[in-house]
């Protein structure tokens, strides 16, 4: 005896589920890349993503502001450097030995003394003078004498305490010249190349060799260049969702900075720049990315 067929009936939700199955580009969705619709409450629309490249936020090439031999390096490729930490230091023989003098000048108070004694000892004469001369003891001719000796030793008074300041202003210059010989670093950064060492002859100039060169990575640079239909879309301070190439992992936030004003009219595209912070130094700088706007 056969069984009959029954019938079921299908729940209510089986056809949600089964067009949930279909691909979502077949129900009129935007492909992978494009603006996401809104949520609920206005939520931000995602632009992206967009090839991009993760790059230090500055390079600096150091440069000797004067001529001279590289006494040491305190530094090499790879080596962390904070702000105003010594890198380089030119032989400095010349230089400190003028130092010296300039300082030993500049604490010098004999000069200063004597003139002060001569001072005290013409205005007592001085003094002398002026009441003889009331008690017709001396000439009037004496008394302007003394009075003038008096004169001529406040002015060497004078004299010898800019004499000591000018000391102290050479020691200043001097001290200056000197520090020139200790180069520092401008930031804090990675030393990415070495183009000379110890012995070798710095210049300075801009179409001198650089010493060292530096790259600033705790905070780093992202540039992508998009599509102009999108310029509208981008503004300043917009949040962005950078995702660096493998094998790193993660996502990371930054802040779009920079919107090109100028577009490239034969691509039809234009460049943004974003600030993405790297404190700890978690990102290496040069990484191929992705990023999102939002």
């Amino acid at each position: 005896m056969r069984k009959s067929r029954i019938n079921r009936p299908r729940d209510a939700g089986y056809g949600m589920r089964l067009a949930a199955c279909v691909p979502l580009v077949l129900c009129g969705y935007p492909a992978h890349g494009a603006d996401k619709p809104a949520g609920p409450g206005g939520a931000a629309t995602r632009v992206g993503p967009f090839d991009c490249l993760i790059e230090p936020y500055r390079t600096v090439e150091v440069r000797s502001p004067v001529t001279g031999v590289i006494d040491k390096l305190f530094v090499s490729r790879g080596s962390m450097v904070k702000q105003g930490a010594p890198l380089v230091k030119l032989d400095s023989t010349v230089e400190s030995a003028a130092a010296d003098l300039a300082l030993f000048k500049s604490q010098m108070n004999g000069p200063l003394e004597s003139a002060e004694s001569r001072v005290q000892h013409a205005e007592s004469k001085s003094r002398r003078k002026t009441d003889l001369a009331a008690s017709n003891f001396a000439s009037l001719q004496d008394s302007e004498d003394a009075e003038g000796d008096a004169a001529v030793a406040r002015a060497d008074v004078l004299s010898a305490r800019e004499n000591k300041q000018m000391a102290r202003l050479e020691y200043t210059y001097a001290s200056a010249q000197l520090g020139l010989r200790l180069i520092r670093s401008p930031i804090n950064g990675v030393v990415v190349d070495q183009a000379m060492d110890v012995g070798d002859l710095a210049q300075p100039g801009e179409s001198s060799a650089f010493i060292i060169k530096l790259a600033q990575i705790d905070m780093l640079r992202v540039k992508a260049i998009i599509p102009l239909a999108l310029y509208p879309k981008v503004k300043l301070g917009q949040r962005a969702d950078v995702i660096p190439e493998k094998p790193m992992e993660g996502h990371y936030a930054a802040t779009l900075t920079v919107v090109d004003k100028v577009i490239d009219a034969a691509s039809g595209t234009f460049q943004i720049r974003m600030d993405l912070p790297n404190p700890n130094g978690a990102l290496p700088a040069g990484l191929k990315c992705m990023v999102n706007l939002w």
